[in-house]
């Protein structure tokens, strides 16, 4: 008994020190899709972007980390009709992933636009189908709250580096990037 807790114990420790690249390994995000980006112009939410980038130079990276923070930082997953703008998620705090991928994407739009980096940075709110070694998950649910998944993507124009930011995910299992198909 005592090498079977053990046993769990390790396999714990090792699903949770690995789970990001577990997840990447066995879940794809295939993209079907594609939403708007929405400009932010509530000055709480403004101010919360200026109070993370005071004194900061902003780059590749600081766009996905300050967009991913404040993001997390800022909302509550539910399952529940929520906004899907920024501008208003800031007062009810509860979004679902289209609103966690809205948050992102304006906050990553934003910071791109203030500092002058359009050549440079591009980000896109993605619509998508998780697929669980090859299966598509949305298949096994009649709910309409399951038929696809919204996530994001940040492409450095100038490596063609692609990074793809899955917010809702990142806030509950602090996995930081997901995998496309």
């Amino acid at each position: 008994m005592k090498r079977f807790m053990v046993a769990v114990i390790v396999l714990l420790i090792v699903l949770t020190l690995f789970r990001g690249f577990i997840y990447r390994t066995i879940v794809k995000y295939d993209e079907i899709g594609t939403r708007s980006a929405i400009e932010i112009s509530n000055p709480i939410l403004l101010q919360l972007i200026e109070s993370k980038i005071a004194n900061k130079s902003i780059g590749f990276k600081e766009v996905i980390e300050i967009s991913r923070d404040l993001t997390i930082e800022q909302l509550e997953f539910t399952t529940k009709d929520s906004s899907n703008d920024p501008n208003d998620l800031v007062y009810s705090k509860l979004a679902n992933c289209i609103g966690y991928a809205a948050m992102f994407n304006s906050l990553a739009n934003h910071l791109i636009n203030e500092n002058n980096l359009e050549e440079e940075i591009e980000a896109k709110h993605r619509i998508g189908k998780l697929n669980l070694l090859g299966i598509d998950l949305h298949q096994y649910f009649d709910n309409p709250f399951f038929k696809d998944h919204d996530f994001n993507d940040i492409i450095n124009k100038s490596t063609g580096e692609i990074v793809s930011v899955d917010p809702s995910l990142c806030d509950y299992l602090m996995i930081h990037t997901i995998s496309k198909k």
